[in-house]
């Protein structure tokens, strides 16, 4: 394993996609390449100042289970068919796991927001889609791809303290306390405040009843 490590800021995560803090700290970002990278000895010095979410992660670990992923406002969001291209990569119109949308496999027909499952798809194939799926010009897509990783494949255990850090005793002390296992969002329809276990998608508001 090499001395390398990510900083991920949990509190800034996009769906699933866990943020990490960028190059020379500025912001946070799920693109993995944006990502400042520290040695090991930096990594435990940022450990021991960290707030409860953040957390210096292996980057190995962390390379080893990127999934490339497409976020909705980096691409057309309506069908583009041009003369001069032919291929097209093709996903579900409105559909999304934070930011990212659901690609089309054509040969096995299921979605994934794993863009290296998306399929290849000629003009002929686009134009006897459904409606509710979007074509855009595959290499579109492809520039716009970025690593990511999945909050749920983090484990503590073998990605920061396996990989030789310390947790601090301030961190050891915050993890002991209670928490309220439910996760705050506003309802964006009327505003109101709505308290749900799916801590990374809307789901529903009691109040006026909108659907995530």
């Amino acid at each position: 394993m090499r001395d390398r490590f990510y900083i991920a800021c949990f509190r800034d995560n996009v769906g699933p996609n866990v943020s990490f803090h960028r190059h020379q700290f500025a912001g946070y970002h799920t693109d993995i390449d944006q990502a400042y990278v520290c040695t090991l000895d930096e990594a435990q010095r940022h450990f021991n100042h960290a707030r409860e979410f953040e957390c210096p992660i292996s980057a190995d670990h962390v390379d080893a289970l990127a999934v490339w992923k497409v976020d909705h406002q980096t691409i057309p969001n309506s069908t583009q068919i041009i003369d001069s291209v032919f291929g097209y990569a093709v996903f579900v119109q409105g559909k999304y796991s934070g930011n990212d949308v659901f690609w089309l496999n054509i040969s096995s027909f299921d979605i994934s927001t794993d863009f290296e499952k998306a399929s290849y798809f000629s003009k002929d194939e686009v134009s006897q889609l459904d409606k509710k799926y979007i074509a855009i010009p595959f290499h579109l897509a492809e520039k716009a791809k970025r690593r990511t990783f999945d909050f749920n494949q983090y484990n503590p255990r073998i990605m920061t303290q396996g990989a030789g850090l310390k947790q601090p005793e301030h961190l050891k002390r915050a993890k002991r306390r209670v928490k309220n296992p439910q996760t705050r969002f506003n309802c964006p329809k009327c505003g109101k405040i709505v308290w749900q276990y799916n801590p990374y998608d809307f789901d529903h508001c009691n109040h006026c009843g909108h659907m995530g």
